[in-house]
């Protein structure tokens, strides 16, 4: 149950018993006419209204205070939560100066290797391999810039705690083909080091040999006008691997799934409508092999029957 059902009651029925209290000794000193420290009656009964006021802030201060602790925090460590704030603050600053600037090696989300590995391989075997996807992360990102620390580590595992061991043994649990990914946490400043984090997703087959991915009908035109069609034919159908391919090899998680288009079906298809007559051919996209989560889907394109 929240804090807050209870703390403002009590707050409120703890605060009344002291306006209470508070205004009974007020009216008593007033009436005795009684003094405090030799002081007149009515100063006297001013200071107990005044010390009232304040045992009824106090006790609300630390009620908050006892029942919760982002009021501690921000009564106790309040600079230093601004101070980690203000740094955070100018590590942005400083990202978007060097984006200006274009001096980003690596931004952030981007792939900077990948690799499939089998959980039913050997330990060893499953090292080597995830020991060679780290090596291409390295070269990858040497190309675009970055650089190493202080101890030679071009990337870095993040959080810092991440122990590449526990990959390898993640991926043995699994027990079947796995996509690993090593993927940048932020963005990179040139001739620094690229903190990466592991992501592992199944490597399914997602699509058949032969699959019909989508079709429409083309008729005659100019040539560039009738590939030009094509080509978005097959970029709309190609949208059916949103989800289940993976993007392409350096570029960022989430993006277009990782799809090439058969280039010498385009061309024959072309020639092919150029040759119809105006109503033209029904041209269909398919899966030209077997596709897996790790990609790519190639797709061709053919004149259906």
């Amino acid at each position: 149950m929240d804090v807050g059902f209870v703390l403002v009651p009590v707050l409120l029925l703890a605060s009344g018993v002291i306006a209470w209290v508070g205004n009974a000794v007020g009216r008593r000193v007033g009436k005795g006419r009684l003094s405090l420290f030799g002081l007149r009656p009515r100063t006297t009964a001013q200071i107990v209204t005044v010390v009232t006021g304040m045992l009824i802030n106090l006790v609300t201060v630390g009620a908050v205070l006892a029942f919760s602790r982002d009021a501690r925090v921000a009564l106790f460590e309040l600079r230093e939560t601004l101070g980690a704030l203000e740094r955070r603050a100018e590590l942005l600053r400083g990202e978007i100066r060097a984006l200006e600037q274009g001096d980003i090696a690596v931004l952030r989300g981007q792939e900077v290797a990948r690799g499939v590995l089998d959980g039913r391989h050997s330990a060893e075997e499953i090292r080597q391999a995830f020991f060679r996807i780290r090596q291409e992360a390295v070269e990858f990102a040497t190309a675009q810039g970055a650089a190493p620390d202080a101890a030679g580590n071009v990337i870095l595992p993040d959080p810092p705690g991440l122990q590449w061991e526990a990959v390898e043994r993640i991926v043995r649990q699994r027990g079947r083909e796995v996509v690993v990914r090593l993927v940048s946490t932020k963005n990179v400043l040139s001739g620094t080091p690229v903190p990466v984090t592991v992501q592992i997703v199944a490597n399914e087959r997602v699509f058949l040999r032969g699959q019909v991915l989508g079709q429409a009908r083309v008729r005659p035109g100019p040539r560039q006008l009738v590939a030009d069609a094509l080509l978005r034919l097959a970029q709309a159908a190609s949208r059916a691997a949103d989800g289940k391919v993976l993007s392409a090899p350096g570029q960022r998680v989430g993006g277009p799934p990782f799809v090439v288009v058969d280039l010498d079906s385009l061309r024959q298809v072309t020639e092919r409508v150029e040759r119809t007559g105006p109503g033209g051919v029904r041209v269909r996209v398919v899966a030209t092999a077997d596709a897996y989560t790790a990609g790519p889907l190639l797709v061709g394109l053919e004149v259906a029957p």
